[in-house]
């Protein structure tokens, strides 16, 4: 039985690979506002994933978790799972936005409580013993928006008074190689 919920949770985590960071709140939390008016403070970023050539398959892992996750709060039968807006589900398309760099894109909208302790943010180099190098804001191989990383997300299902949506949780990101930053 246990071994079942491990196989069901490791469902619902994705590793996103070589996807561009976007509106990367990763080492201060801003505040965020709930669906019902109230407000939160929240570690968060977007990653891009290109609609077509997206060779990692971050789409379809990324879709993949949030069914698994559907299934686990809403239970299998697919009839009876809640039909959610666009915006209600953390990946996303990117061509109903209005920001720079979102043209022809999806992309997953991710966030992490500030109770919960900041993700893991790492560069993309190991030290001596073999260990990655955490990334310090200004320094080298340290992400920010518009580059490239790997994340780690959770995928979620949330139902509760501030409603239902399908989330992701950040995890950890890892810098991968530069890009144009956004401004």
């Amino acid at each position: 039985m246990a071994d079942d919920k491990k196989k069901k949770d490791k469902e619902l985590q994705v590793t996103l690979l070589n996807v561009r960071l976007s509106f990367a709140d990763i080492f201060e939390p801003k505040e965020q506002k709930n669906d019902d008016g109230t407000t939160r403070k929240t570690y968060g970023a977007n990653f891009l994933i290109a609609k077509s050539g997206d060779e990692k398959n971050n789409k379809a892992k990324v879709q993949k978790a949030a069914t698994a996750a559907k299934r686990k709060k809403w239970g299998d039968d697919e009839k009876k799972w809640p039909k959610l807006k666009p915006e209600k589900v953390c990946l996303r398309d990117g061509d109903l936005e209005d920001w720079d760099g979102y043209a022809d894109m999806l992309y997953v909208s991710a966030n992490r409580r500030e109770a919960d302790g900041p993700p893991r943010i790492i560069t993309n180099r190991k030290d001596a013993d073999d260990h990655w190098i955490p990334a310090k804001p200004g320094e080298a191989a340290c992400p920010y928006a518009g580059c490239y990383v790997n994340a780690i997300i959770r995928v979620w299902a949330q139902d509760n008074e501030h409603g239902k949506r399908i989330n992701a949780s950040l995890e950890a990101i890892q810098f991968l190689r530069d890009g144009e930053a956004f401004s």
